[in-house]
């Protein structure tokens, strides 16, 4: 259910990214988030014990600052037109599911790794349903 609250937030995220042409700034935007998540989830996997979670934050915090800045460009966009929302959520509902899922699924696995904790406060911005980081 966190899951599916998630995905469906995300998928308003994305309706600022709409736009009338693919490969619209809009769209840009919104593959940018759905590859910042696949790179979080592949940047995680790596992640076996304290050494690797250590190496991996520089690439963790780069995905994030990647996120960050396509929620910034959505944020500044004017809101779609009713199509252009409909066919965004179909190209990129599934694509932003898998994503998640894969993430979230890594973020678990490494919450139990020493020094993971440490390593996903790099990402906490990405992790926070309201998007502010945590202190």
């Amino acid at each position: 259910m966190k899951m599916r609250a998630w995905s469906i937030g995300i998928l308003f995220v994305a309706a600022g990214f709409a736009g009338a042409a693919q490969d619209s700034p809009y769209e840009q935007a919104l593959q940018q988030v759905v590859e910042s998540f696949d790179k979080i989830g592949v940047t995680l996997k790596t992640i076996v014990d304290e050494e690797s979670a250590a190496a991996a934050k520089l690439d963790l915090r780069k995905s994030a600052a990647s996120f960050l800045e396509a929620r910034t460009k959505a944020a500044k966009m004017p809101p779609p037109e009713k199509d252009e929302k409909v066919r965004l959520e179909k190209l990129y509902k599934p694509k932003l599911d898998a994503s998640m899922k894969k993430m979230f699924t890594e973020v678990r696995r490494v919450e139990a790794i020493p020094g993971g904790k440490d390593a996903l406060k790099e990402i906490s911005v990405v992790l926070k349903k309201d998007g502010k980081k945590s202190h």
